[in-house]
Parts: structure tokens; sequence; C-alpha cells
């Protein structure tokens, strides 16, 4: 939980300012205690939905940045058998 919440604080605060880590904090702790009495098959459905939202942007990223990971790759195999022979 210390982790989490420090992850999330720093990624609150290079994404929104420094004045938005109190409100993060309150809602850290307001859901930390959902979480505790909370049924736990709904803390797992909630845990796999963020987890899938958090998995969308990257996904996106790996599309978008894809054409340039291809070119460099062969880029490199080009360099190396060239430098090879």
């Amino acid at each position: 939980l210390l982790a989490w919440s420090y992850y999330g604080e720093r990624a609150v605060e290079f994404l929104f300012g420094v004045k938005a880590i109190l409100p993060y904090r309150l809602a850290w702790v307001v859901l930390v205690y959902c979480g505790a009495v909370v049924n736990l098959e709904m803390v797992w459905l909630f845990a796999d939905v963020m987890n899938g939202f958090m998995a969308l942007p990257n996904l996106v990223a790996l599309l978008l940045l894809s054409p340039l990971v291809f070119r460099m790759t062969r880029e490199f195999f080009a360099d190396e058998e060239r430098i090879g022979s």
C-alpha cells in the first residue's frame, strides 16, 4: 500500500502539480477504507478494471511507436551485418 500510494502521488504531482497531492491523499485514504470493508470480489473487480485502464495508454503507445521500432530494428541489424562482414 505504501509503494502504490507513493507511485500514485508522484504521478499525480507530475500530471497535475503539487496542489493535487492533498486531494489524492484524501481519495487514497477513502479508497483504502472502502477496500477494507467492501466485498472482496468487488475489490478484485475494481483492481482488474483499473489495471486494464493502465494498460490502454501503453497499448496505444505501442501501436503508435511500432513503425519507429521496426525501422530502428532494421537499421540496427543492417549495421550489424555491415560491421560483422
